[in-house]
């Protein structure tokens, strides 16, 4: 019966404490941190980044240049990835995704634009 009653209990520490760390994340950072472009330059690839800015230009496609007050960088949004909004030029938003680093590029694959 011991070892049931400790294997609940090892079973359950990690789902409670997650819990826990959500709860306090909420209450005392409700804004999510944002990463400048110059920041998001210096990541490794597929890290997840957050970033507040303008999408100043459509490159063509589904590609487009994102710019903060550090700099610019590319951004790759699929249409499900603009979750119904409608951004024109210039309009900041926040921006969920993913870096891309190849050999002579870096770029954020979007995985979602909020208004």
């Amino acid at each position: 019966m011991k070892k049931i009653s400790m294997l609940a209990v090892l079973t359950l520490l990690p789902v409670y404490g997650s819990m826990a760390a959500n709860n306090m994340n909420n209450k005392t950072n409700p804004q999510p941190t944002y990463w400048s472009v110059t920041e998001v330059l210096s990541l490794p690839d597929n890290s997840p980044v957050v970033m507040r800015g303008r999408i100043t230009k459509n490159m063509g496609g589904n590609m487009y240049l994102f710019e903060d007050s550090s700099g610019n960088v590319v951004l790759e949004i699929d249409e499900e990835d603009w979750n119904g909004n409608t951004v024109r030029v210039n309009d900041i938003v926040t921006v969920y995704g993913n870096v891309d680093k190849g050999v002579n590029y870096t770029e954020i694959d979007v995985e979602s634009v909020e208004k």
